[in-house]
């Protein structure tokens, strides 16, 4: 890994470019909208896409949540937990991984306690941040 794509270098454009004002959400959200944007959608209907520089030897992705819906019991089994505040948080990081290493989601679901193993977690760095009702998780892969 160069330092191009390293932690540090994925680390610095989190820091530069999640945020909010980097964000549209909304119900018009969706691939023929934002074309070329990581999207994702959330439960009510709407999609927030996340509008990001794209980087050579890295892949965006985000995933989001409505931070206090209630947790299915199969999905609280995979979290250890019920609690929204625990499980959202999980499943987010685990949705962003998996989306920019471009994983299959049967390859994560069973990921103990929907954590991270240490091969994926060095190779993707993540950020979460509540706005209003909804939880963001921002992902940023290495590809190279």
């Amino acid at each position: 890994m160069t330092s191009a794509t390293g932690s540090a270098a994925r680390q610095a454009l989190l820091s530069q470019y999640a945020g909010a004002e980097h964000l549209v959400l909304g119900a018009h959200v969706n691939g023929e909208t934002y074309p070329g944007t990581a999207r994702s959608y959330l439960a009510d209907g709407r999609g927030v896409a996340w509008q990001v520089p794209q980087q050579d030897g890295l892949a965006f992705a985000i995933d989001a949540e409505i931070a206090d819906q209630p947790v299915s019991a199969m999905l609280g089994r995979r979290a250890r937990s019920m609690d929204p505040a625990v499980v959202w948080p999980l499943w987010t990081g685990c949705e962003a991984a998996a989306k920019a290493l471009e994983l299959p989601v049967l390859s994560w679901l069973n990921w103990p306690g929907l954590k991270l193993p240490a091969e994926i977690a060095e190779k993707v760095s993540l950020q979460w941040e509540q706005l209003d009702d909804i939880l963001v998780c921002y992902g940023v892969a290495s590809t190279t």
